[in-house]
């Protein structure tokens, strides 16, 4: 099987770096086999002797129809098209030779193409990655993973470009089998747990409510332990009071379950005295209690876990005691903690600040603590820090309605486990877990590990189990299945069935294609389209949403730099991570759904946001305060918001956490939007350090930069994209200043290659857009690498072009483009 070459697409693009232009004038002497454009207005800097980017042209050979070829001249064609070269100092052609040349090396590529035979880009036999494989485990086996995650000591996949399913990167060690086998038992025992579901307890618990030693001396002497009392939302980097974990229920609920919870609980001092210097915390936003698990099993239930989704959460009144309810899911060992989403950042150091600030308001004998453990404990006694103060908590379950006694009867065929029935079980399984008919000497192989099992001394059910561990641990589970049919490595329908599924669901196949491959109708083409659109329309492909973002936009990196938990506070006390990438996820999600035209992920006027986000682009005026973890449709009148340029999660991806840089911003742009990624910078060229005086701009530190011959080359196209969005800090927040004394002010203009100027990022994305099919291709490109599991050649423009050609006339709709990749040769073929 041949192996892609994965600098093959980066090489594709590299060339953006250089344009080509027709003259009918003469020239220097040219190479034998060298075209006149490219001796007049290349070698000089990409010759043998000096090939700037990497890129000489003495030896390109134009009557070579080769691939190799072929990919050097679509890179001259694009960098026409984008108008990115000769630099402004040198000798500019005019639009007509510049279409000459674009059309005749058009024409010319044209017919390398059909005089070539090409082989084709064949994905790498690959593994499930680990999203994949987690995804499949909750289906195949039906279980929860909210508190369960069987691929946490995984080793991270290798990513390609961002990337996390390219086949080559996906490396199989001995390490990630015996990870592997772990996993499969502690799954297969999971599902199993449900065979003897206890019956329904209650819990009740108003008093003793003892947290983290910090408050321990605190709370007994202000509230005798008598609450549960939050104060800081649980992403501090300090909590103090963030998780409020139960002291009299140490070992938490006896089997996986939905439990009721029941919380009497209120909210305190919103109204706070002390000024936002002294608490950090937003009073004009309703107090939210939510409710996160703690495994027990770990012992510290009051800092943060490995796994501590939000399960639920309710805004809560202002001084009115009530009982709050909630159903959620437990995992055995795993109890309720109660957090302040909302609460307090950096709780700790405000009660060093509200002495200093507010002295005064507190009671005389209390006015000379020193230290933070008598200001802590004269506040909780006599202070107005805002808190959530709970003052019982109920828990009931395993509910009736628990799903685990249904997953364990789908695993057995019943109520109760048969011996009889596990030749049939186990070719069910296999079934589903294989992706494809199960073959009657695997089943032969499963039934005699059975047997075997059962003669060591194992149980006939413990037996069985053993047997579904088999399977889970087999490469037919673990890899994607090659193609069975010879016809130039084109799909079966099973293979189909599993990449169709994988793409737009992230797991495996449902039972409705798998019934359609099984019939043999899943390649009419007719057929293909449907299902592809139905997955698209199921909630299932939110996953698909989310996974593509995370691949193409890198948003699978937000958070890996942090912004400044004292600059950007707000980032943590409202959670804006989760958040942003929310926001991206259902602006996404609106267009698929209207098959909106994909040029709306630039020029979009809307998105969706919560109320943290409407505060950080300034709608809060569009999100109700009473409904303020909801997501609703905004509309902006700054131009400078609408589209993925303008949301917080792009924004801060393309950030390093502490201050913005044009470079990195507009390598990003480069990379994800243009598809046109540069290459890296010479080893000599020292790094551009930003001035913390404030002494210069960035723009001015640049200029000089620019000034090396070596980097300009690039810097031309980077610095001009990266410009246009300075006017938004790391958090995506609109600024128009660079530093709090309001003396550098932000210059977002600036002039591409080719000379068209623009003056902050709602001018630049008209630019961006007058090139359409460069982007369109760029998302067509990304798309195909999430589907296949590899990046696209050179090999495949051919047909990367038809695609986003037979969408062109009704201006791209994003859902057709979904359904063009699906149709697409490149697609049915391995």
């Amino acid at each position: 099987m041949r192996r892609c070459d994965p600098l093959s697409l980066v090489v594709s693009l590299l060339l953006t770096a250089f344009t080509f232009f027709w003259s009918s004038e003469g020239g220097a002497a040219e190479p034998d086999n060298a075209h006149p454009f490219l001796t007049r207005y290349c070698l000089d800097c990409h010759s043998q002797a000096d090939p700037a980017g990497e890129r000489e042209f003495d030896t390109l050979d134009l009557s070579d129809s080769g691939f190799d070829t072929q990919r050097q001249l679509q890179e001259i064609i694009d960098a026409l098209t984008l108008e990115t070269m000769p630099p402004e100092d040198g000798e500019q052609p005019t639009d007509k030779q510049r279409l000459a040349a674009i059309t005749e090396f058009t024409q010319l590529l044209t017919r390398m193409r059909e005089q070539s035979k090409s082989s084709g880009g064949q994905t790498v036999l690959r593994r499930l990655s680990r999203r994949e494989y987690r995804n499949t485990i909750a289906d195949l086996l039906n279980i929860d993973l909210s508190m369960f995650d069987p691929t946490l000591e995984f080793p991270d996949d290798d990513l390609s470009d961002g990337f996390d399913n390219v086949g080559q990167n996906l490396i199989t060690s001995g390490f990630l089998l015996e990870k592997y086998l772990d996993a499969a038992e502690a799954s297969v025992e999971k599902a199993f747990a449900g065979k003897n579901q206890p019956r329904p307890q209650q819990w009740t618990f108003n008093d003793n409510f003892r947290q983290q030693q910090e408050l321990s001396i605190s709370h007994r002497v202000a509230f005798k332990y008598r609450y549960l009392v939050l104060y800081d939302h649980p992403r501090n980097d300090k909590p103090e009071g963030a998780y409020g974990h139960i002291s009299d229920f140490p070992r938490g609920v006896p089997a996986d379950g939905l439990y009721k919870i029941r919380v009497l609980a209120e909210g305190l001092h919103r109204d706070t005295p002390y000024v936002p210097k002294a608490v950090f915390i937003d009073p004009e936003e309703p107090f939210r209690l939510g409710i996160r698990p703690g495994d027990t099993r770990l012992g510290d239930m009051a800092h943060t876990q490995p796994l501590e989704p939000l399960l639920a959460e309710s805004t809560v009144v202002d001084n009115e005691l009530k009982w709050y309810e909630f159903t959620v899911p437990l995992d055995r060992s795993f109890a309720p903690r109660f957090t302040f989403e909302n609460g307090q950042h950096d709780v700790r150091g405000s009660y060093a600040r509200v002495y200093r600030l507010h002295r005064n308001l507190l009671p005389e004998h209390t006015r000379n603590a020193k230290g933070i453990v008598e200001c802590r404990n004269a506040l909780m006694t006599y202070g107005q820090l805002p808190q959530i103060r709970i003052h019982e908590v109920q828990i009931e379950g395993p509910l009736p309605k628990s799903p685990q006694k249904a997953t364990y009867e789908a695993l057995v065929g019943g109520s109760q486990f048969q011996q009889a029935r596990v030749p049939d079980l186990f070719r069910q399984f296999a079934t589903r877990a294989f992706r494809r008919p199960v073959k009657e000497a695997e089943v032969e192989r499963l039934i005699a590990l059975y047997e075997a099992r059962i003669g060591d001394g194992r149980s006939p059910e413990e037996a069985y189990q053993d047997g579904l561990k088999a399977i889970l641990c087999s490469p037919e589970f673990l890899y994607f299945s090659p193609p069975e049919t010879a016809e130039r490595d084109r799909l079966d329908d099973f293979a189909l069935a599993e990449r169709l599924a994988y793409f737009l669901t992230s797991t495996m196949p449902d039972e409705r294609l798998t019934r359609l491959a099984g019939e043999g109708k899943l390649k009419q083409p007719e057929v293909l389209r449907a299902e592809a659109a139905r997955l698209l329309n199921d909630p299932r492909s939110d996953r698909f949403i989310a996974d593509f973002l995370d691949n193409w936009l890198k948003l699978r990196s937000l958070g890996s730099m942090p912004p400044d938990p004292r600059q950007f506070q707000e980032y943590y006390s409202a959670g804006l991570k989760p958040e942003m990438k929310q926001e991206t996820r259902l602006f996404v999600r609106d267009l698929i759904q209207r098959n909106a035209s994909v040029l709306e992920l630039l020029n979009a006027k809307h998105s969706f946001v919560n109320r943290d986000l409407a505060k950080l682009y300034g709608v809060a005026n569009q999100v109700p305060a009473n409904r303020a973890e909801e997501f609703h449709r905004v509309v902006f009148t700054n131009p400078n918001r609408g589209g993925l340029l303008g949301q917080a999660s792009v924004l801060t991806v393309s950030a390093n956490g502490i201050e913005t840089s044009p470079v990195v911003r507009g390598v990003w742009l480069l990379e994800n939007i243009l598809g046109t990624p540069t290459p890296p910078p010479p080893d000599d060229v020292p790094a551009i350090e930003p001035d913390i005086r404030g002494a210069t701009t960035i723009r001015d530190q640049l200029d000089k930069h620019r000034q090396l011959a070596s980097c300009n080359q690039c810097h031309r196209k980077i610095d001009p994209l990266g410009f246009a969005l300075e006017g938004f800090d790391p958090i995506g927040r609109s600024r128009t200043f660079y530093d709090s004394r309001r003396k550098q002010r932000i210059d977002t203009s600036g002039v591409l290659p080719g000379g068209k100027e623009f003056s902050g990022p709602a001018e630049l994305k008209e630019r961006l857009l007058e090139q359409q099919d460069f982007f369109v291709r760029t998302v067509t490109d990304r798309l195909l690498t999430h589907a296949l599991g590899r990046h696209p050649e050179a090999v495949d423009r051919a047909e990367i072009d038809q695609i986003v050609a037979s969408i062109r006339n009704d201006e791209y709709p994003i859902q057709d483009l979904i359904l063009a990749v699906v149709s697409s040769e490149l697609f049915l073929h391995r």
